[in-house]
């Protein structure tokens, strides 16, 4: 089941990153971006699928609560009265508003369609960062920052995705990195700043936390940032350079390798957020990861919180 539920949850961001870089991409006029040409039923399928995705975590609760009370009585009392389950509810409707949208729209080309599309979306993103870790230990900042966190990495990865895979060529790319440059710029500050955030709620001291699964999750994302940053780099200067010398250079295979980094990350953020959080627990040698005692073998002090 774990497996299930991370390849629901990377899935689950995946979609997240398609919809809102469509939506967004559909209100940047033509001539500041490359020719895009990406399916409606894309869009369909993503809005469709999110309580899909949603839904794998509930459901390991229900299964957890069900040899003692039933399926459906597990079921009824989760998407009633669990924060996850309850959080579920409205991701089902964000979802079903989308489909709506989607089927009943019949030009995508309207204004009116992407700002409302981007709305319905980052609406379910809202109720994923209500039943997330941080969420569930601070009301106010750990839902916001991870509402924030999510928005930026969304935006980012789904413009870079759509662009990467979508372009029929690579026309206006200079005028593109123009802008995205500076989109790129404040999504890595809002997920940082938002990052910093989540960390102080989740975890009570960063590097003693690298001794459990969770902390070495969140170092491995962060080790994950070191390519990310050069292949931004990469990609806003370097790249805009060799199209300002040659202007048949086609950019997109770096766009794509930097999406496949973004996704990485993404995949990494599924894993451990699937390991309880240690915020305010204390360490005891059970607690301890496999990982960490293969590099140090003394015994750990209990009592200590991480």
């Amino acid at each position: 089941m774990d497996l299930l539920i991370i390849i629901s949850q990377a899935l689950l961001y995946l979609s997240f990153s398609v919809l809102v870089g469509g939506f967004i991409l559909l209100l940047v006029p033509n001539e500041y971006r490359p020719d895009i040409k990406f399916p409606k039923r894309l869009l369909f399928i993503c809005a469709i699928m999110l309580p899909v995705y949603a839904f794998v975590p509930v459901l390991d609760i229900v299964l957890f609560l069900a040899p003692r009370l039933g399926f459906l009585d597990s079921l009824k009392i989760v998407l009633t009265t669990y924060t996850a389950g309850t959080a579920w509810d409205f991701t089902l409707l964000g979802s079903l508003l989308l489909v709506f949208l989607i089927a009943f729209t019949k030009s995508t080309e309207k204004v009116s369609f992407a700002y409302l599309g981007t709305f319905l979306t980052f609406g379910s993103i809202l109720t994923v960062a209500w039943s997330s870790h941080a969420g569930a230990l601070d009301q106010n900042i750990g839902i916001i920052s991870d509402f924030i966190h999510l928005v930026a990495v969304s935006i980012w990865v789904g413009i870079l995705l759509i662009v990467g895979c979508f372009s029929t060529n690579h026309n206006n790319w200079l005028t593109f990195l123009s802008w995205f440059s500076w989109v790129a710029f404040g999504c890595l500050v809002a997920t940082a700043l938002s990052g910093l955030f989540m960390m102080d709620v989740i975890m009570d001291g960063y590097i003693d936390s690298w001794m459990v699964s969770y902390g070495q999750g969140i170092l491995v994302k962060h080790l994950f940032l070191l390519p990310l940053l050069f292949y931004a780099l990469v990609n806003g200067f370097i790249v805009k350079y060799k199209i300002s010398k040659d202007a048949t250079f086609n950019p997109i295979p770096w766009i794509r390798l930097e999406s496949f980094i973004l996704f990485a990350i993404f995949t990494i953020t599924a894993i451990y957020s699937q390991q309880p959080p240690p915020h305010g627990n204390f360490l005891t040698n059970d607690a301890v990861s496999p990982l960490f005692r293969l590099f140090h073998d003394d015994i750990i002090d209990a009592g200590n919180t991480i």
